[in-house]
């Protein structure tokens, strides 16, 4: 079986593709912090989401099964396995793209379809090496925790094909991003996860009566839908039968067991990757009639500009051109007009809720209590809202506009041209964060929060804007598409904002009217450390990633 399928991939990409590995895995560093990152994930954050965030414990809390260990580490190669396929599919098409050899593919008549699902299986077989490491520790310890043969061989099979639909998804987003394939063959498969997860969603409320129960008892339903549309609760019921029948057996009504379950997401995930690889076969089509389809098309000659002056004390001109740039845009008093309405809202709506009451001092601390809090609460939701819309298209615009090639050609590298775009961001977000000040001083004076309560507030303000401007801006350099940078960057701004431990988690633990519901979140906030270290190496990958595709764009 393995040699007629290696007999249908494409011999030429096939080798190439092979000695790059031997080079990547014997030589590179990798593999190492790859499998430190499972390693890392599977032993403190996936824990957390499971027990204590809630997320996935539903009606069976996952601590009292023997192989929650086990389980969740296998469950995280999972989720690494199918990351690694798409990282490593979507390089490979941009890699070929820089390096210009898709002429010499096109060239040599190579069959189109073989070359498509040849990269899409070696990126897959890629993702399966980089977890290979920790799959074999779950396999040795798996005997120790009596998960049996079938369990096992459930698990690995739906990690391979993790690992083969997220190679099939990166090729298909990057032919996508070239606008190589039209709309109405990519957007069914999204509406069709978008109505599997609602189905779910609508019978486990049917099955629960959740429509004649209170309205807080419906967001752990619409997540627990959610999650059995990913790997994460299928691969870990095939690690531990009973937590799986307490999980998603009483909410969907049907009586339907771990390998019925993995059989049936099987499926569901090999009908994606057909989905996914037909897709990438359709965009490598198109680009076979039209090869000049993916290089950059003619831009307009500009008119010479006259001469500029920059602010002396700024050494980065980028940081001073954009200032200058937003500080004569329309877009950027529009968007200290609004923040100041929401800011005052979220300031004086708990005011004008309390009025009658201030004349005596402590309603009036309890109502300024109020305020701080829904200030802070407000204030973080708007940077968050803000912060990557501003500048996940500066760099794109600067595509269109033909002046990238400029920028790059001036002797800046291109990290200081990053440097200073974000530094431009990040000045205009401290302009709509401004008017706050004020309003932090009055809770301050009416005894609504203590000093170092406000100091905690900015601090964390000035992370979260950080933050997502950063990711809005890599999203920039790394997509040539204005909308998929913005998708992205919002996607990932949300996981970063809303996860246990985020901006949201830690300002509700830093500005609750509650002491005791302060207490409590304070007491989590080890896990804010925790997942600060994750979130600073996915970060480092994206400024690498970001300068990578900066200093070698075609612009």
């Amino acid at each position: 079986m393995w040699k007629r399928l290696v007999h249908h991939l494409d011999e030429a990409l096939r080798t190439i593709e092979l000695r790059r590995y031997r080079r990547l895995l014997s030589a590179g560093r990798l593999p190492i912090v790859y499998t430190l990152g499972i390693y890392l994930t599977a032993w403190m954050l996936v824990p957390f989401f499971f027990g204590q965030g809630g997320i996935m414990a539903g009606r069976a809390p996952l601590s009292g099964h023997r192989a929650w260990w086990v389980g969740i580490l296998l469950v995280t190669c999972a989720l690494a396995a199918g990351l690694g396929g798409y990282l490593r599919s979507q390089h490979l098409w941009h890699q070929e793209r820089q390096l210009k050899t898709f002429h010499t593919w096109l060239l040599t008549y190579q069959n189109p379809t073989r070359v498509a699902l040849t990269a899409i299986v070696m990126a897959a077989l890629l993702g399966l090496g980089l977890t290979a490491f920790p799959i074999a520790t779950g396999v040795l310890l798996s005997p120790l925790v009596l998960m049996g043969l079938p369990n096992l061989l459930m698990i690995l099979a739906l990690t391979l094909l993790c690992a083969l639909l997220g190679a099939a998804v990166g090729a298909a987003v990057f032919f996508i991003s070239y606008n190589l394939v039209p709309k109405r063959l990519y957007y069914p498969g999204l509406i069709v996860v978008a109505a599997v997860a609602a189905g779910l969603w609508l019978r486990m409320e049917n099955v629960e009566n959740g429509w004649r129960r209170p309205w807080e008892e419906h967001p752990p339903r619409i997540v627990r839908a959610l999650s059995l549309v990913s790997p994460l609760p299928t691969v870990f019921g095939a690690a531990a039968p009973s937590w799986w029948e307490g999980y998603a057996q009483p909410g969907l009504g049907v009586r339907i067991q771990w390998w019925q379950a993995g059989l049936l997401y099987g499926a569901f995930l090999l009908l994606g990757t057909g989905y996914a690889a037909s897709v990438a076969v359709r965009g490598y089509l198109r680009l076979r009639e039209d090869p000049m389809l993916i290089e950059e098309k003619p831009r307009a000659i500009s008119e010479e500009g006259g001469q500029e002056y920059y602010w002396k004390g700024f050494k980065n001109p980028v940081w001073t051109r954009d200032i200058r740039t937003r500080l004569r845009s329309k877009d950027t008093a529009e968007f200290i007009f609004f923040a100041s309405i929401a800011v005052a809202a979220g300031a004086f709506v708990p005011l004008l809720m309390t009025a009658s009451d201030l004349s005596d001092p402590l309603q009036t601390a309890r109502a300024a209590r109020q305020v701080f809090f829904w200030l802070t609460m407000t204030l973080v939701a708007l940077v968050a809202l803000v912060s990557p819309g501003l500048t996940a298209d500066v760099i794109t615009a600067e595509r269109t506009m033909g002046t990238l090639e400029m920028l790059v050609g001036t002797p800046l590298r291109p990290r200081e041209i990053l440097v200073g775009k974000l530094l431009g961001a990040v000045s205009v977000m401290l302009l709509l964060i401004s008017p706050s000040l004020p309003l932090f001083g009055l809770c301050y004076l009416f005894h609504g929060a203590s000093g170092a309560q406000v100091i905690g507030v900015y601090v964390l303000l000035l992370i979260t804007l950080t933050v997502s401007s950063f990711i809005g801006l890599a999203q920039s350099s790394i997509n040539c598409r204005s909308g998929a940078a913005k998708f992205w960057a919002y996607a990932i701004t949300s996981c970063f904002l809303a996860i246990p431990g985020g901006p949201f988690w830690v300002a509700a633990a830093v500005a609750a009217p509650q002491a005791d519901l302060r207490q409590m979140l304070s007491a989590q906030l080890s896990v804010a450390a925790l997942i600060t270290v994750i979130w600073a190496f996915v970060l480092v990958l994206f400024w690498g990633n970001a300068c990578e595709q900066l200093e070698y764009s075609e612009y």
